[in-house]
This record gives structure tokens, sequence and C-alpha cells, in this order.
């Protein structure tokens, strides 16, 4: 249950304001409400149809058809929150309209499509003094993520020399099979890239939560876009749909990790998803994420998510697994404006951090540098 502060001896309720109203828009909007019962929710949407869905599922929201005069409705207070919920061509103005109102900024993914428009919102971030974070942190809070973590640290599989992340989907394309009514997705100007940018974000914030680099290499990296028959005349395609990279990691005792990464949503050949952390005396490899198949989610939901840990025994590889509570997509899709909420107070928290948030969209954004000059790119965390 939401608690409430005092401002100028009156209570401060917490205030989400949804800037888009469409669906992820509403997935905040029942985050906000497990918040508690004093809870004001606005939101913004120029499509009439949108602000009506968004209204019967929330009748007690106060909804606007321009986000702007929602912005202006009132001034920003310290438990006030926008959340960015509009496709990402319009993140950057989204949120430098947010910032500019003197509130807390939680945006969609990908949070920027370029490093120009992440560097202007994070100083907008900083002229406000608010705090600013996005949502590829929705798959973690996962007890395997974080007692992968825990072995490593304490020497479980000896030094790491080496990681592998491998999700090969043959036809997942959003904009195609997935959401086939969001044709933006294949646009480049529109999403900012392809499958990088729109699973990708989860892979890196994910893996990075468990080994903590406060650097990376791309040493060589590759997009691809596989045409197939279902894609459509218009619009040409013009994001990846297969991409990888080899990378090395430095972690924070400066161990240097060699890490062999590959995302695909479209290509030909054979559907693939492994996830592999070696060590000297030791491996892992862990569950994630919810399946997509939602006689599964039940099924993941009763068994949990699976941790094996692999040691040597006397010459042989012997396997030690570990379940953890699992979760749904109800429950991923709730996690963001929560954990955004617990990080304003002060609270422990799995939402990235300012130096988080920065450092992985620099090693996304690496990835498709090191394609275009066709050199490594290196990227530190500022500690």
């Amino acid at each position: 249950m939401a608690t409430q502060t005092k401002v100028n001896g009156t209570s401060c309720p917490w205030r989400i304001y949804l800037y888009g109203a469409g669906f992820s828009a509403s997935r905040h909007g029942v985050a906000a409400e497990s918040l508690g019962r004093d809870i004001h929710l606005f939101a913004a949407d120029p499509s009439k149809d949108a602000r009506e869905a968004i209204l019967a599922k929330f009748p007690k929201a106060t909804v606007y058809e321009d986000a702007e005069a929602m912005l202006a409705s009132s001034a920003g207070q310290q438990r006030d929150i926008v959340v960015v919920a509009v496709p990402p061509w319009l993140h950057h103005s989204a949120t430098l309209s947010a910032f500019r109102s003197n509130r807390h900024v939680l945006c969609e993914k990908p949070v920027a499509r370029s490093e120009t428009e992440m560097a202007e919102m994070l100083a907008a971030a900083d002229s406000a003094g608010r705090l600013f974070s996005e949502c590829s942190f929705r798959y973690l809070g996962n007890g395997a993520l974080d007692r992968a973590r825990q072995l490593i640290e304490t020497g479980g599989i000896g030094s790491l020399y080496h990681a592998r992340f491998v999700n090969r989907q043959p036809r997942s394309r959003p904009g195609i099979e997935y959401q086939p009514h969001s044709r933006w997705f294949l646009e480049k100007d529109k999403s900012g890239g392809g499958t990088i940018f729109d699973w990708g974000v989860y892979d890196f914030t994910m893996f990075f939560d468990v080994l903590r680099p406060i650097a990376a290499t791309v040493h060589r990296a590759w997009l691809a876009t596989p045409r197939t028959g279902a894609d459509p005349s218009e619009p040409a395609i013009s994001v990846e749909t297969h991409a990888g990279a080899a990378m090395s990691l430095t972690l924070r005792d400066g161990t240097v990790v060699a890490f062999d990464y590959e995302r695909a949503s479209g290509f030909h050949g054979e559907p693939e998803i492994s996830l592999n952390v070696d060590g000297t005396t030791g491996g892992l490899t862990w569950e994630w994420v919810p399946t997509f198949d939602y006689k599964g989610e039940v099924d993941a939901l009763e068994q949990g998510f699976k941790l094996v840990h692999y040691v040597d025994a006397k010459g042989i590889v012997e396997a030690k697994e570990d379940k953890f509570a699992a979760f749904g997509w109800e429950d991923a899709n709730l996690r963001p404006l929560i954990s955004f909420v617990d990080l304003i107070e002060g609270r422990e928290s799995v939402a990235l951090s300012r130096n988080s948030l920065e450092f992985n969209f620099a090693v996304v954004s690496a990835i498709y540098k090191s394609v275009s000059e066709g050199n490594p790119v290196h990227v530190r965390m500022n500690l």
C-alpha cells in the first residue's frame, strides 16, 4: 500500500500521468492502481478510441486529448510520475516535456532512437532534478538471476572467462508476425532499430544485472534482414531482424569475459535458445522470461524458473538444479512502475539507476556503431 508524504502541510498522493493511452499505457494503469487507494491517474492520447478504452478500464482517470494540456493542468510534485507509453519516435519529445513539467519520467523501451536523443533526455533529467528510468528491467526480480549473481560473486564457478546468449526465433517479427497492425516497428526512423532495440535491450539488462560489468567492447558486430514471403510491400523493412556481436565485458574485479551474443526475430533456420556463463570450476544457465505460450505460462508458474549450476564431480560434470518462483506477463508488465516508485522512495529496487540506464543504452548503440564504422567500439560506465 502506498503511503503519503506532506507537502506544505497537506497530504501528497502519487499522481501517475500516462503519456499515451494504448495497450502499454493500460498495463501501467493497472500498476498504478496497485499502489494504493489514493492514486490519481491521468492519461492523454489524441485517439478518441484510445481515450475511451482507457476510461472504460479506469473510470476514475482524468483523460486529455492533448498531453501538453495534461502536464500543464497542475504544478509538478515529488510524487508525480510521467509514464511515456507512445511509440519510440515520440519518446524524446515526450520525455523532454515531462521533465519541463517537473516530474519523474519512466519511459517505455527502447528509451531513445539515438545517442543524441539519449544525451538530451539525460540532460533534461539533470536540469529538472528528477529521476529517469525505462522499462527494460520488467523481467528482473527473478530469484534465478539473484542466485546466479551470488554464485559468480562467491566463486561458485571459479574465474569467469566466457558467456553466451543466443535467441533465434525464425518468425516473430514485430509489425509482421507479432503486432501486425504496428508497422512502425519495421521503419528505422520510427523504431530506432530492429530486434536489438525490441528484445536486445531486455537481454542486456538481464545479463548485466547478473554480471555487473563496468565496461564493454564490441569487437565485431553484424546486422541482417532476411527476406520472406510474408514481408509487406509497404513500408519497406529498414530494420534488422537478425543480429549478433562478439564482445568482451570487464567486471568490477578486473576480470574480462568474452561474450557471444545473437538475437533473431526473422531468419531462415533452426530456432535456438541458449544462455551460458562459463567459469574455470563450473558453469551456469538459467531461465529468465515467461514463455510466449500461454498454456506454457501456467506450467511455468507452477514449476518455477530453473537455474542449473554445473560443477566437476571427480571428473564428471554434475548438474545441480534450483527452482525459483516464476512470474507471468501480467507481473512483468506491472514491475516497471512499481519498481520505479521504490527507486523514488529510496527503497531497494530493480529499476535501472542513471548509470545503468546510460551504460546499457551505450552498449546497445555500440553494436550499431561497430557495424556502421567497421571498428571495435568501447563503452565504460560512469561510476
